[in-house]
């Protein structure tokens, strides 16, 4: 993120109070400061596009650039996700996924900026054969040049595609999200099922309706969506936009043209991001300073208490031991946040399990209906897609609730330790395993066995109905020509044909179901396995990171304590001890005010617009440089 006055403030704060954390020999809160410095630095603030596919996700992306970095065409889809950086001068490179079963990382290669299309989209990529996990362009733009970062994610499939599910499980990891639909209809179920899906993995969520040059009703159609969209009880703020106008504005430099093409909103609302994004780094680290500086300040204190009030030491020892017993009660694997901790997960564990089982059998139910209303042998390829995608927006939609009940546990336990760390402990970010479905193969050997034998049966019934027929007739002594006996040989010989197909359709029926059914199971086994080991992750870091927390607190009490008792012991008394200590708790009053200031700087601007960051993006921003 760009290095505003705000950052450098706090940047300065830290790098005092990292010194003054050495100074009291507490190397555990310099590490943890150094650590929250990556916070401040991080560079890049990341915002995924999302929606449909041919709802204008890469003509939206090149016309806030205005520069044609997504390849866009009608025959054209995006395949794998495209990220548009900042750079200096046009380039482009390709990330590939090691061979399967190689184990391999994968690697990075640069390519021609003229090759993105061959190889992000399916026409030149089709079924992703290359093995490519993304795309990445850079691109000198002022709006990417405050460390934004877009990521066009595939439409091939639609929503419920599993490439579109592997994107969209690392949203926990997104800054934003921009939902784009076009304005030719009013959301889908579909839609909305995502929707609400995407809004608990990643709060900041914008609506965007495209293409409203090409349906005049386009407002109409915006407050149905919203309308739809309150119903469901999901909050989102929305903006129109036009592309093609936008596209237009840039070539003509014309002000009033970009306005009409609703880009200059969602700029500001990307701005806000950014400028969003910037305040809670500022905020986390102001946090972890004052957890810090709180905790030097116990031993300075403790110090000059019992050199200034010598009668009054008894009294203090036996505050700092109370405060020693509390923080080591923390400690004990009885306290407790780690009984709330465990439980909580218990209960998380227990209810995705549940969720997933309850999704996969909902999916197996509606596969098993819709094998019984054709015949497999004629439509497998599409159905086999169809549950590939069932299952990988399930799996989606069962890592989201695994993603909010997390939040809540982390929330009730925070609110247990009632102190400022609870307010710093993050658990490491997991994506979900819907590119476990690809490892997934299917024994459909069944579709291409050839229907045998319905041949073969039609021709004994018919020649069974022509002996019956004329022995019968010659017996009674009826003297019917043998050629009337064909007649009932031809219609028996079809009813046996085609009993013997819907024989052999019902055979693959349940071959088909059979089929559906282990895929499943390893769906549920593999996917269930993979969230289990996913929760248990999330609560070892979790506790770990809390433990690390009533580590600091323990050893800041001990050392308050420590302190006292040592100026009790000595009856060190001289001018030049208080002094010093004076000057300790000078420079912790001056660091603390530099935190109040800060926080208060954020204060005033948090209920302003932020500041314009990419005004130059706008109409006159050019073609691609």
């Amino acid at each position: 993120m760009p290095t505003t006055a705000a950052t450098k403030h706090a940047l300065d704060t830290l790098d005092m109070t990292v010194k003054g954390a050495r100074a009291y020999d507490r190397a555990d809160l310099a590490d943890r400061l150094v650590a929250a410095r990556g916070l401040l630095e991080a560079a890049t603030v990341t915002v995924h596009v999302v929606g449909e596919f041919k709802q204008g996700k890469s003509s939206l992306v090149n016309a806030l650039l205005t520069a044609p970095v997504c390849p866009v065409d009608d025959d054209i889809a995006t395949a794998v996700p495209t990220e548009v950086r900042y750079a200096a001068e046009l380039a482009a490179s390709a990330s590939f996924e090691a061979a399967p079963g190689s184990g391999g990382p994968g690697w990075t290669e640069t390519i021609s900026p003229s090759e993105i299309a061959a190889y992000a989209s399916e026409s030149g990529n089709p079924g992703n054969a290359r093995r490519l996990r993304s795309v990445t362009v850079g691109i000198a733009r002022q709006l990417l040049s405050t460390g934004l970062v877009l990521i066009d994610t595939p439409g091939v499939g639609g929503l419920g595609s599993t490439a579109n599910a592997t994107a969209m499980s690392s949203l926990p990891q997104s800054h934003a999200v921009l939902f784009l639909t076009d304005a030719s209809q009013e959301l889908t179920a579909a839609e909305l099922r995502f929707l609400r899906t995407v809004r608990e993995l990643c709060p900041t969520l914008l609506l965007v309706l495209t293409k409203t040059d090409l349906y005049p009703q386009w407002a109409r159609i915006l407050e149905l969506d919203l309308g739809h969209l309150q119903r469901k009880g999901i909050e989102v703020e929305a903006v129109a936009v036009s592309s093609e106008i936008r596209a237009l504005a840039a070539k003509d430099a014309d002000q009033d043209l970009n306005n009409e093409s609703g880009f200059p909103d969602l700029v500001r609302r990307i701005n806000d991001v950014l400028a969003g994004s910037e305040r809670i780094a500022v905020d986390s680290v102001v946090t972890h300073l004052r957890s810090a500086l709180d905790q030097m300040q116990i031993a300075a204190t403790a110090r000059r208490d019992a050199l200034l009030d010598p009668e009054n030491t008894a009294e203090l020892l036996a505050t700092l031991t109370a405060a020693k017993e509390s923080a080591d009660a923390l400690r004990e694997r009885s306290s407790k946040w780690q009984l709330l901790l465990g439980d909580g997960f218990a209960d998380i564990t227990s209810d995705v399990d549940f969720d997933l089982r309850t999704r996969a059998r909902t999916v197996l139910h509606e596969a098993e209906a819709t094998i019984d209303e054709g015949d497999p042998a004629t439509n497998w390829d599409e159905f086999e897609r169809w549950l590939r995608q069932r299952l990988a927006g399930e799996a989606l939609e069962n890592y989201a609730l695994f993603v909010r009940r997390a939040k809540e546990v982390a929330t009730t336990v925070g609110e247990h330790f009632d102190l400022a760390e609870s307010e710093i402990v993050t658990a490491r970010e997991v994506s979900a395993p819907v590119e476990l479905l690809d490892s997934f193969t299917v024994d459909s050997a069944f579709v291409e066995r050839k229907a045998k034998g319905a041949g073969m049966a039609a021709v004994q019934k018919a020649f069974g109905g022509f002996l019956m027929f004329t022995v019968l007739t010659n017996v009674a002594a009826l003297g019917v020509p043998t050629p009337f006996g064909l007649i009932p040989a031809l219609l028996l010989g079809r009813a046996g044909m085609r009993d013997e197909r819907k024989r052999q359709v019902d055979k693959r029926r349940g071959e088909a179901k059979a089929v559906v059914r282990r895929f499943v199971d390893e769906f549920g086994m593999q996917v269930g396995k993979d969230s289990r080991d996913a929760i248990r992750h999330v609560q070892r870091e979790l506790r770990n990171a809390w433990s690390e927390r009533v580590g600091e607190l323990q050893r800041s009490a001990a050392a308050g304590l420590a302190a006292a008792q040592e100026s009790a012991r000595s009856g060190e008394s001289d001018a030049g001890a208080r002094e010093r200590i004076e000057t300790d708790l000078a420079s912790l009053a001056m660091l603390r005010a530099r935190l109040d200031d800060l926080t208060g700087h954020l204060q005033r601007i948090r209920s302003e617009p932020a500041e314009a960051v990419g005004t130059a993006a706008g109409a006159g921003d050019g073609g691609a440089r």
